[in-house]
């Protein structure tokens, strides 16, 4: 691993907590390398770039933390609810946040001064989640409202909508998990037993997935590979090019609460406190460590820790 790689986690009972990964010999440990009890709600969202970590609750604030020197640094209040999402962009030159209070908040990393505040992006009801296309200029947002929209982020204006209360019905309203591939030149959201799979060239849906449990969480390991958890437990790696699952497994004896990917270690968390790390290689998904962190675990980020 040419940079150290840790696992951050949010909980239900507000701690945000970090383990390193070491190997030592070829056999991987997950060390807990800090603990920090900021927010007074629990936490909901966790993103990660460079060395910029930061967690968003249902205290209504975003915290900032410095992962080189270990100390938080800041705290947002720019929203007046939960924050559901935060994620920064690409290039770690902005940080976007979202929350139950209706609004979609961009801050500008570095001074962390608030660039743009989309007072009702989504008709003023809640914004689920936020999605930034790997280029930085693009985002796209879900809401109570049912709407899929896509934000132009080089003129802060919204480019479209697509309405997808005929498709989803009544779910329409609690589309939370909201995707790009690495590429970006596709995307995927997902809704109960159902994945949506959008092309950017076709304008629409190329494809779509079901499965025989509850979907909590998605990613996508490449552009053609998708990872999903699922609340039986099982985790499902799905090919999107040959239409078959290369993996399938029994992660956790309860829902898979979140999955994260990075230079082929592969984590999964359950929502009652297990951690496990797994190395993914040619089809094949082997555990490497697990550990048990004692709380309810809600999020879930996968940091590289960038040498200064």
């Amino acid at each position: 691993m040419p940079d150290p790689l840790e696992i951050i986690v949010g909980t239900y009972e507000q701690y945000l907590l970090g383990y390193k990964i070491k190997n030592d010999n070829n056999e991987y440990k997950m060390e807990k390398s800090f603990a920090t009890h900021s927010h007074t709600n629990s936490i909901r969202s966790v993103a990660s770039n460079k060395n910029f970590l930061a967690s968003g609750g249902a205290d209504d604030s975003v915290y900032l933390y410095d992962l080189n020197n270990r100390i938080e640094f800041g705290r947002l209040m720019h929203h007046n609810d939960t924050v559901n999402c935060i994620v920064f962009t690409p290039d770690a030159s902005h940080l976007f946040s979202c929350s139950n209070d209706g609004t979609i908040v961009a801050i500008r990393c570095g001074n962390w001064q608030m660039e743009k505040h989309w007072q009702k992006p989504h008709k003023g009801l809640a914004v689920n989640t936020l999605a930034i296309h790997p280029s930085g200029k693009i985002a796209l947002s879900t809401g109570v409202d049912g709407i899929l929209r896509t934000w132009n982020l080089i003129k802060g204006r919204q480019a479209y909508a697509t309405n997808l209360t005929p498709r989803l019905k009544l779910d329409a309203k609690n589309v939370h998990i909201l995707k790009w591939s690495p590429n970006g030149d596709k995307y995927l959201l997902a809704v109960m037993q159902t994945i949506d799979v959008y092309s950017v060239k076709l304008a629409g849906i190329e494809r779509e997935i079901k499965f025989d449990s509850k979907i909590v969480c998605v990613e996508f390991l490449n552009n053609d590979l998708i990872a999903v958890g699922l609340e039986n437990g099982q985790i499902k790696f799905y090919d999107l090019e040959k239409s078959v699952y290369t993996v399938e497994a029994i992660a956790h004896d309860n829902r898979v609460k979140c999955i994260a990917f990075k230079d082929k270690f592969f984590v999964t968390t359950s929502s009652s406190g297990e951690i496990k790390l797994w190395r993914y290689k040619k089809y094949k998904l082997d555990m490497l460590q697990k550990v048990n962190c004692g709380l309810r675990i809600t999020c879930l980020s996968f940091a590289i820790l960038c040498k200064n």
